[in-house]
């Protein structure tokens, strides 16, 4: 049955992008490129600002128009293995692998050296552009997580705020006095701390990644990851710090302003704080003055913050790759960096453009400036990219950790045991991937020796070549330890 159901979803999908890529402007005497993304006022900004560079580049005219109704990943994936993706595509993390490895994206990697939208024009942090080692695309936006605070509810109840740099103690001391103050017996509306945290930036904190160093094989079979669940139980289910996930829902589909969600929970109070991207301004700003302030992650000893991008590629089965690959030059120009300044989509892609006065100043934002000199710090100095293993993929690697954790609150499975839990799923999938994909042994296995070097390294105490590291959090991890040979 299940069968039946994917074959008549793959025709409809087909049918339907078929129709759509075959309309009579498809044969305009200007190429007309179709990119699959958010129809938004900052896309068709970017169409128009896109248009005006070809111009006055002295570049050919083209025409692009937006497809929003094929945004899902697996949408974007049938219409790609169908032969009838549009031109361009938005990228997140957790699809660039998945995408890459089917061979619907176009292979940018020469292009983007010889016309300059190669990874030196963005953050260094952001390498899922790249899978196997080839480009394939560029960033449109820059995701850093920051944490929000709602300085009127912290003063409301007489709550210092936290300092700029704080650590997962004092995130516990500060939020037992919020929410203290801020639920009185009787409440009928609870406050929390936190909308969510983030387990990642935790484990980090204390040295462990989901992965080892050359990504094959998951660790969190260790002590510290059995840490970091019992303080993330803690938080949950006894200080009652963060709500779990049926009670975000509620919250959210109870709030007068269900359609703004968390966002418009932060402006009343119910929420003291987020942790949350810089786009988090989209939402925020319409909601009028919002007394706000930003800080980093808190951590449990290493700082760091959780660092990924909005890629757009180009399909390879496009007839305008060419004329397409243009668009990612233009995600690297100073008009579109400063569209993605005022709009507060994220950082801009290209670095250089955070220490201007438009991003560090905005004119029609002034109760902003402080808030963008930490995003301006944050991304360079302590924003780390995902671990992203060539043998499974990010989404399965989400997927089976929200999984686990959740088993954790609801007393499924101890904290002790999430870790070899997780461990054991995730190396599982890694086995099955090199069954079902043997042309990928041989690299795994170099890479299982490659490590097998580094934990010898490790144990004598001899420093490590960064070369041989692959997973971008050892990478920082190793510097800041300084374990790495010198060059």
């Amino acid at each position: 049955m299940k069968k039946v159901f994917l074959g008549i979803l793959i025709a409809l999908v087909v049918s339907s992008s078929l129709l759509y890529f075959t309309a009579p402007d498809r044969s305009s005497p200007v190429p007309v490129l179709y990119w699959v993304t958010q129809d938004d006022p900052v896309k068709r900004e970017t169409i128009s600002l896109f248009k005006e560079w070809l111009q006055d580049e002295g570049l050919p005219p083209l025409e692009i128009k937006i497809d929003n109704s094929n945004a899902d990943a697996t949408k974007k994936l049938t219409q790609g293995l169908s032969g009838v993706g549009a031109d361009l595509f938005d990228v997140y993390t957790g699809q660039g692998a998945l995408f890459a490895s089917s061979g619907m994206l176009h292979d940018v990697t020469d292009q983007a050296v010889a016309m300059g939208f190669g990874p030196d024009q963005t953050y260094p942090s952001v390498d899922s552009i790249f899978y196997e080692g080839r480009q394939y695309g560029f960033p449109r936006n820059v995701g850093v997580f920051v944490n929000w605070i709602n300085t009127e509810a912290f003063a409301k109840y007489g709550i210092p705020e936290p300092d700029h740099r704080w650590t997962w103690d004092d995130f516990e001391r500060i939020g037992k006095a919020f929410v203290t103050a801020a639920n009185p017996p009787g409440t009928r509306e609870r406050s929390y701390f936190m909308r969510n945290v983030s387990i990642s930036t935790l484990r980090r904190g204390l040295g462990l990644s989901i992965f080892n160093e050359t990504m094959t094989r998951c660790i969190l079979d260790d002590p510290r990851n059995a840490e970091v669940m019992r303080r993330y139980k803690r938080w949950v289910t006894d200080l009652r710090l963060i709500p779990t996930t049926a009670e975000q829902g509620a919250m959210a589909a109870n709030s007068s302003r269900a359609g703004d969600g968390y966002f418009y929970l932060f402006t009343t109070g119910r929420y003291a704080m987020l942790n949350v991207p810089r786009w988090a301004l989209i939402r925020l700003r319409p909601m009028g003055k919002v007394p706000f302030r930003i800080v980093e992650p808190f951590h449990s000893g290493l700082p760091n913050s959780e660092m990924g991008a909005g890629m757009v590629s180009v399909y390879e089965g496009s007839k305008y790759k060419k004329e397409a690959t243009l668009f990612l030059k233009f995600l690297t120009t100073k008009r579109f960096n400063l569209l993605v300044i005022r709009s507060g989509d994220s950082l801009p892609p290209v670095p250089k453009y955070i220490n201007t006065e438009e991003f560090l100043k905005p004119v029609d934002h002034p109760d902003e400036w402080e808030a963008h000199k930490v995003f301006a710090r944050v991304g360079p100095e302590i924003g780390i990219g995902y671990a992203r293993s060539p043998f499974v993929l990010l989404g399965i690697v989400n997927r089976e950790d929200t999984k686990v954790s959740n088993s954790v609150i609801a007393g499924r499975i101890s904290p002790e045991d999430a870790g070899k839990e997780l461990a054991q799923l995730l190396n599982s999938e890694i086995d099955r991937t090199l069954e079902v994909n043997k042309n990928m042994r041989q690299k795994y296995d170099d890479l299982v020796k490659l490590q097998q070097q580094i934990d010898e390294l490790r144990a004598n105490g001899e420093p490590v070549p960064l070369e041989w590291i692959s997973n971008p959090f050892h990478r920082v991890y190793y510097k800041a330890q300084g374990w790495l040979a010198k060059d």
